[in-house]
């Protein structure tokens, strides 16, 4: 039953997205949850959350959000996601916290100084692998082509200010950045946006590993949550 007409989307927009998840399940049949599994290394029941969200937006049953847009990226083209990114971040304005961080995409949602060091180092690293950024990032994430270039597609659309620094695409970026860096940037994203609840552990062990001097999103409900899990538990 189609709740919302086009997903949020227009109906263009909404064509494309969906012609490009039929192409990938005639591409994956019968083993899209499988496929969904490695590609966000996940179990069977969490490939089956993110099937379901990308279902309901296909199928029109719930509107695209900026979120499941994130989560969306790995399985759709740049350009699509791009196009897709630059409507929402004209056109979410829901109570939601989530759509807020896209409106804005100046210096990809960070400080000046931050993203200057970002672009620095995102430039060096280009200059250092130009014919084999794809595979640099494979070697040092320990993962397939695809998934390298979904971070590779994350760097682009954070450098080139296409949209915002997510706590997701920061996840992603673990390991590609300075330590110095990376713990300055996931500072300040995850203190500032918020992030769907299967990025809870990460984000726990993120600020395990950089809480030297600082403090990680502490003050987020998902973080809380996830923190007293682990007192509880006796970690």
């Amino acid at each position: 039953m189609k709740r919302f007409e086009y997903a949020g989307l227009t109906k263009e927009l909404h064509q494309r997205l969906t012609l490009e998840f039929d192409a990938l399940r005639e591409e994956y049949p019968r083993m899209l949850t499988k496929h969904i599994m490695e590609t966000k290394q996940c179990d069977r029941l969490q490939a089956r959350k993110y099937f379901q969200r990308f279902d309901n937006v296909t199928k029109e049953r719930s509107k695209l959000s900026p979120a499941t847009l994130d989560d969306m990226r790995e399985y759709i083209t740049d350009g699509l996601a791009n196009d897709l990114e630059n409507y929402l971040s004209k056109h979410c304005f829901s109570s939601s916290v989530k759509c807020r961080p896209d409106t804005d995409k100046r210096n990809a949602g960070l400080p000046e100084e931050l993203f200057k060091q970002y672009c620095e180092e995102i430039k060096s690293l280009k200059a250092k692998y130009p014919n084999s950024f794809t595979a640099y990032i494979m070697d040092v994430k320990g993962c397939k082509y695809q998934k390298a270039n979904s971070i590779r597609t994350a760097i682009n659309t954070v450098y080139t200010e296409i949209g915002i620094l997510t706590p997701r695409k920061l996840i992603q970026l673990e390991g590609l950045l300075s330590r110095e860096l990376f713990g300055k940037i996931a500072k300040y994203v995850f203190n500032k946006y918020e992030w769907p609840d299967a990025l809870d552990k990460e984000v726990d062990r993120i600020y395990l590993e950089y809480r030297d001097k600082e403090k990680l999103g502490r003050d987020k409900e998902s973080v809380k949550r996830t923190l007293y899990k682990a007192i509880s538990m006796g970690l």
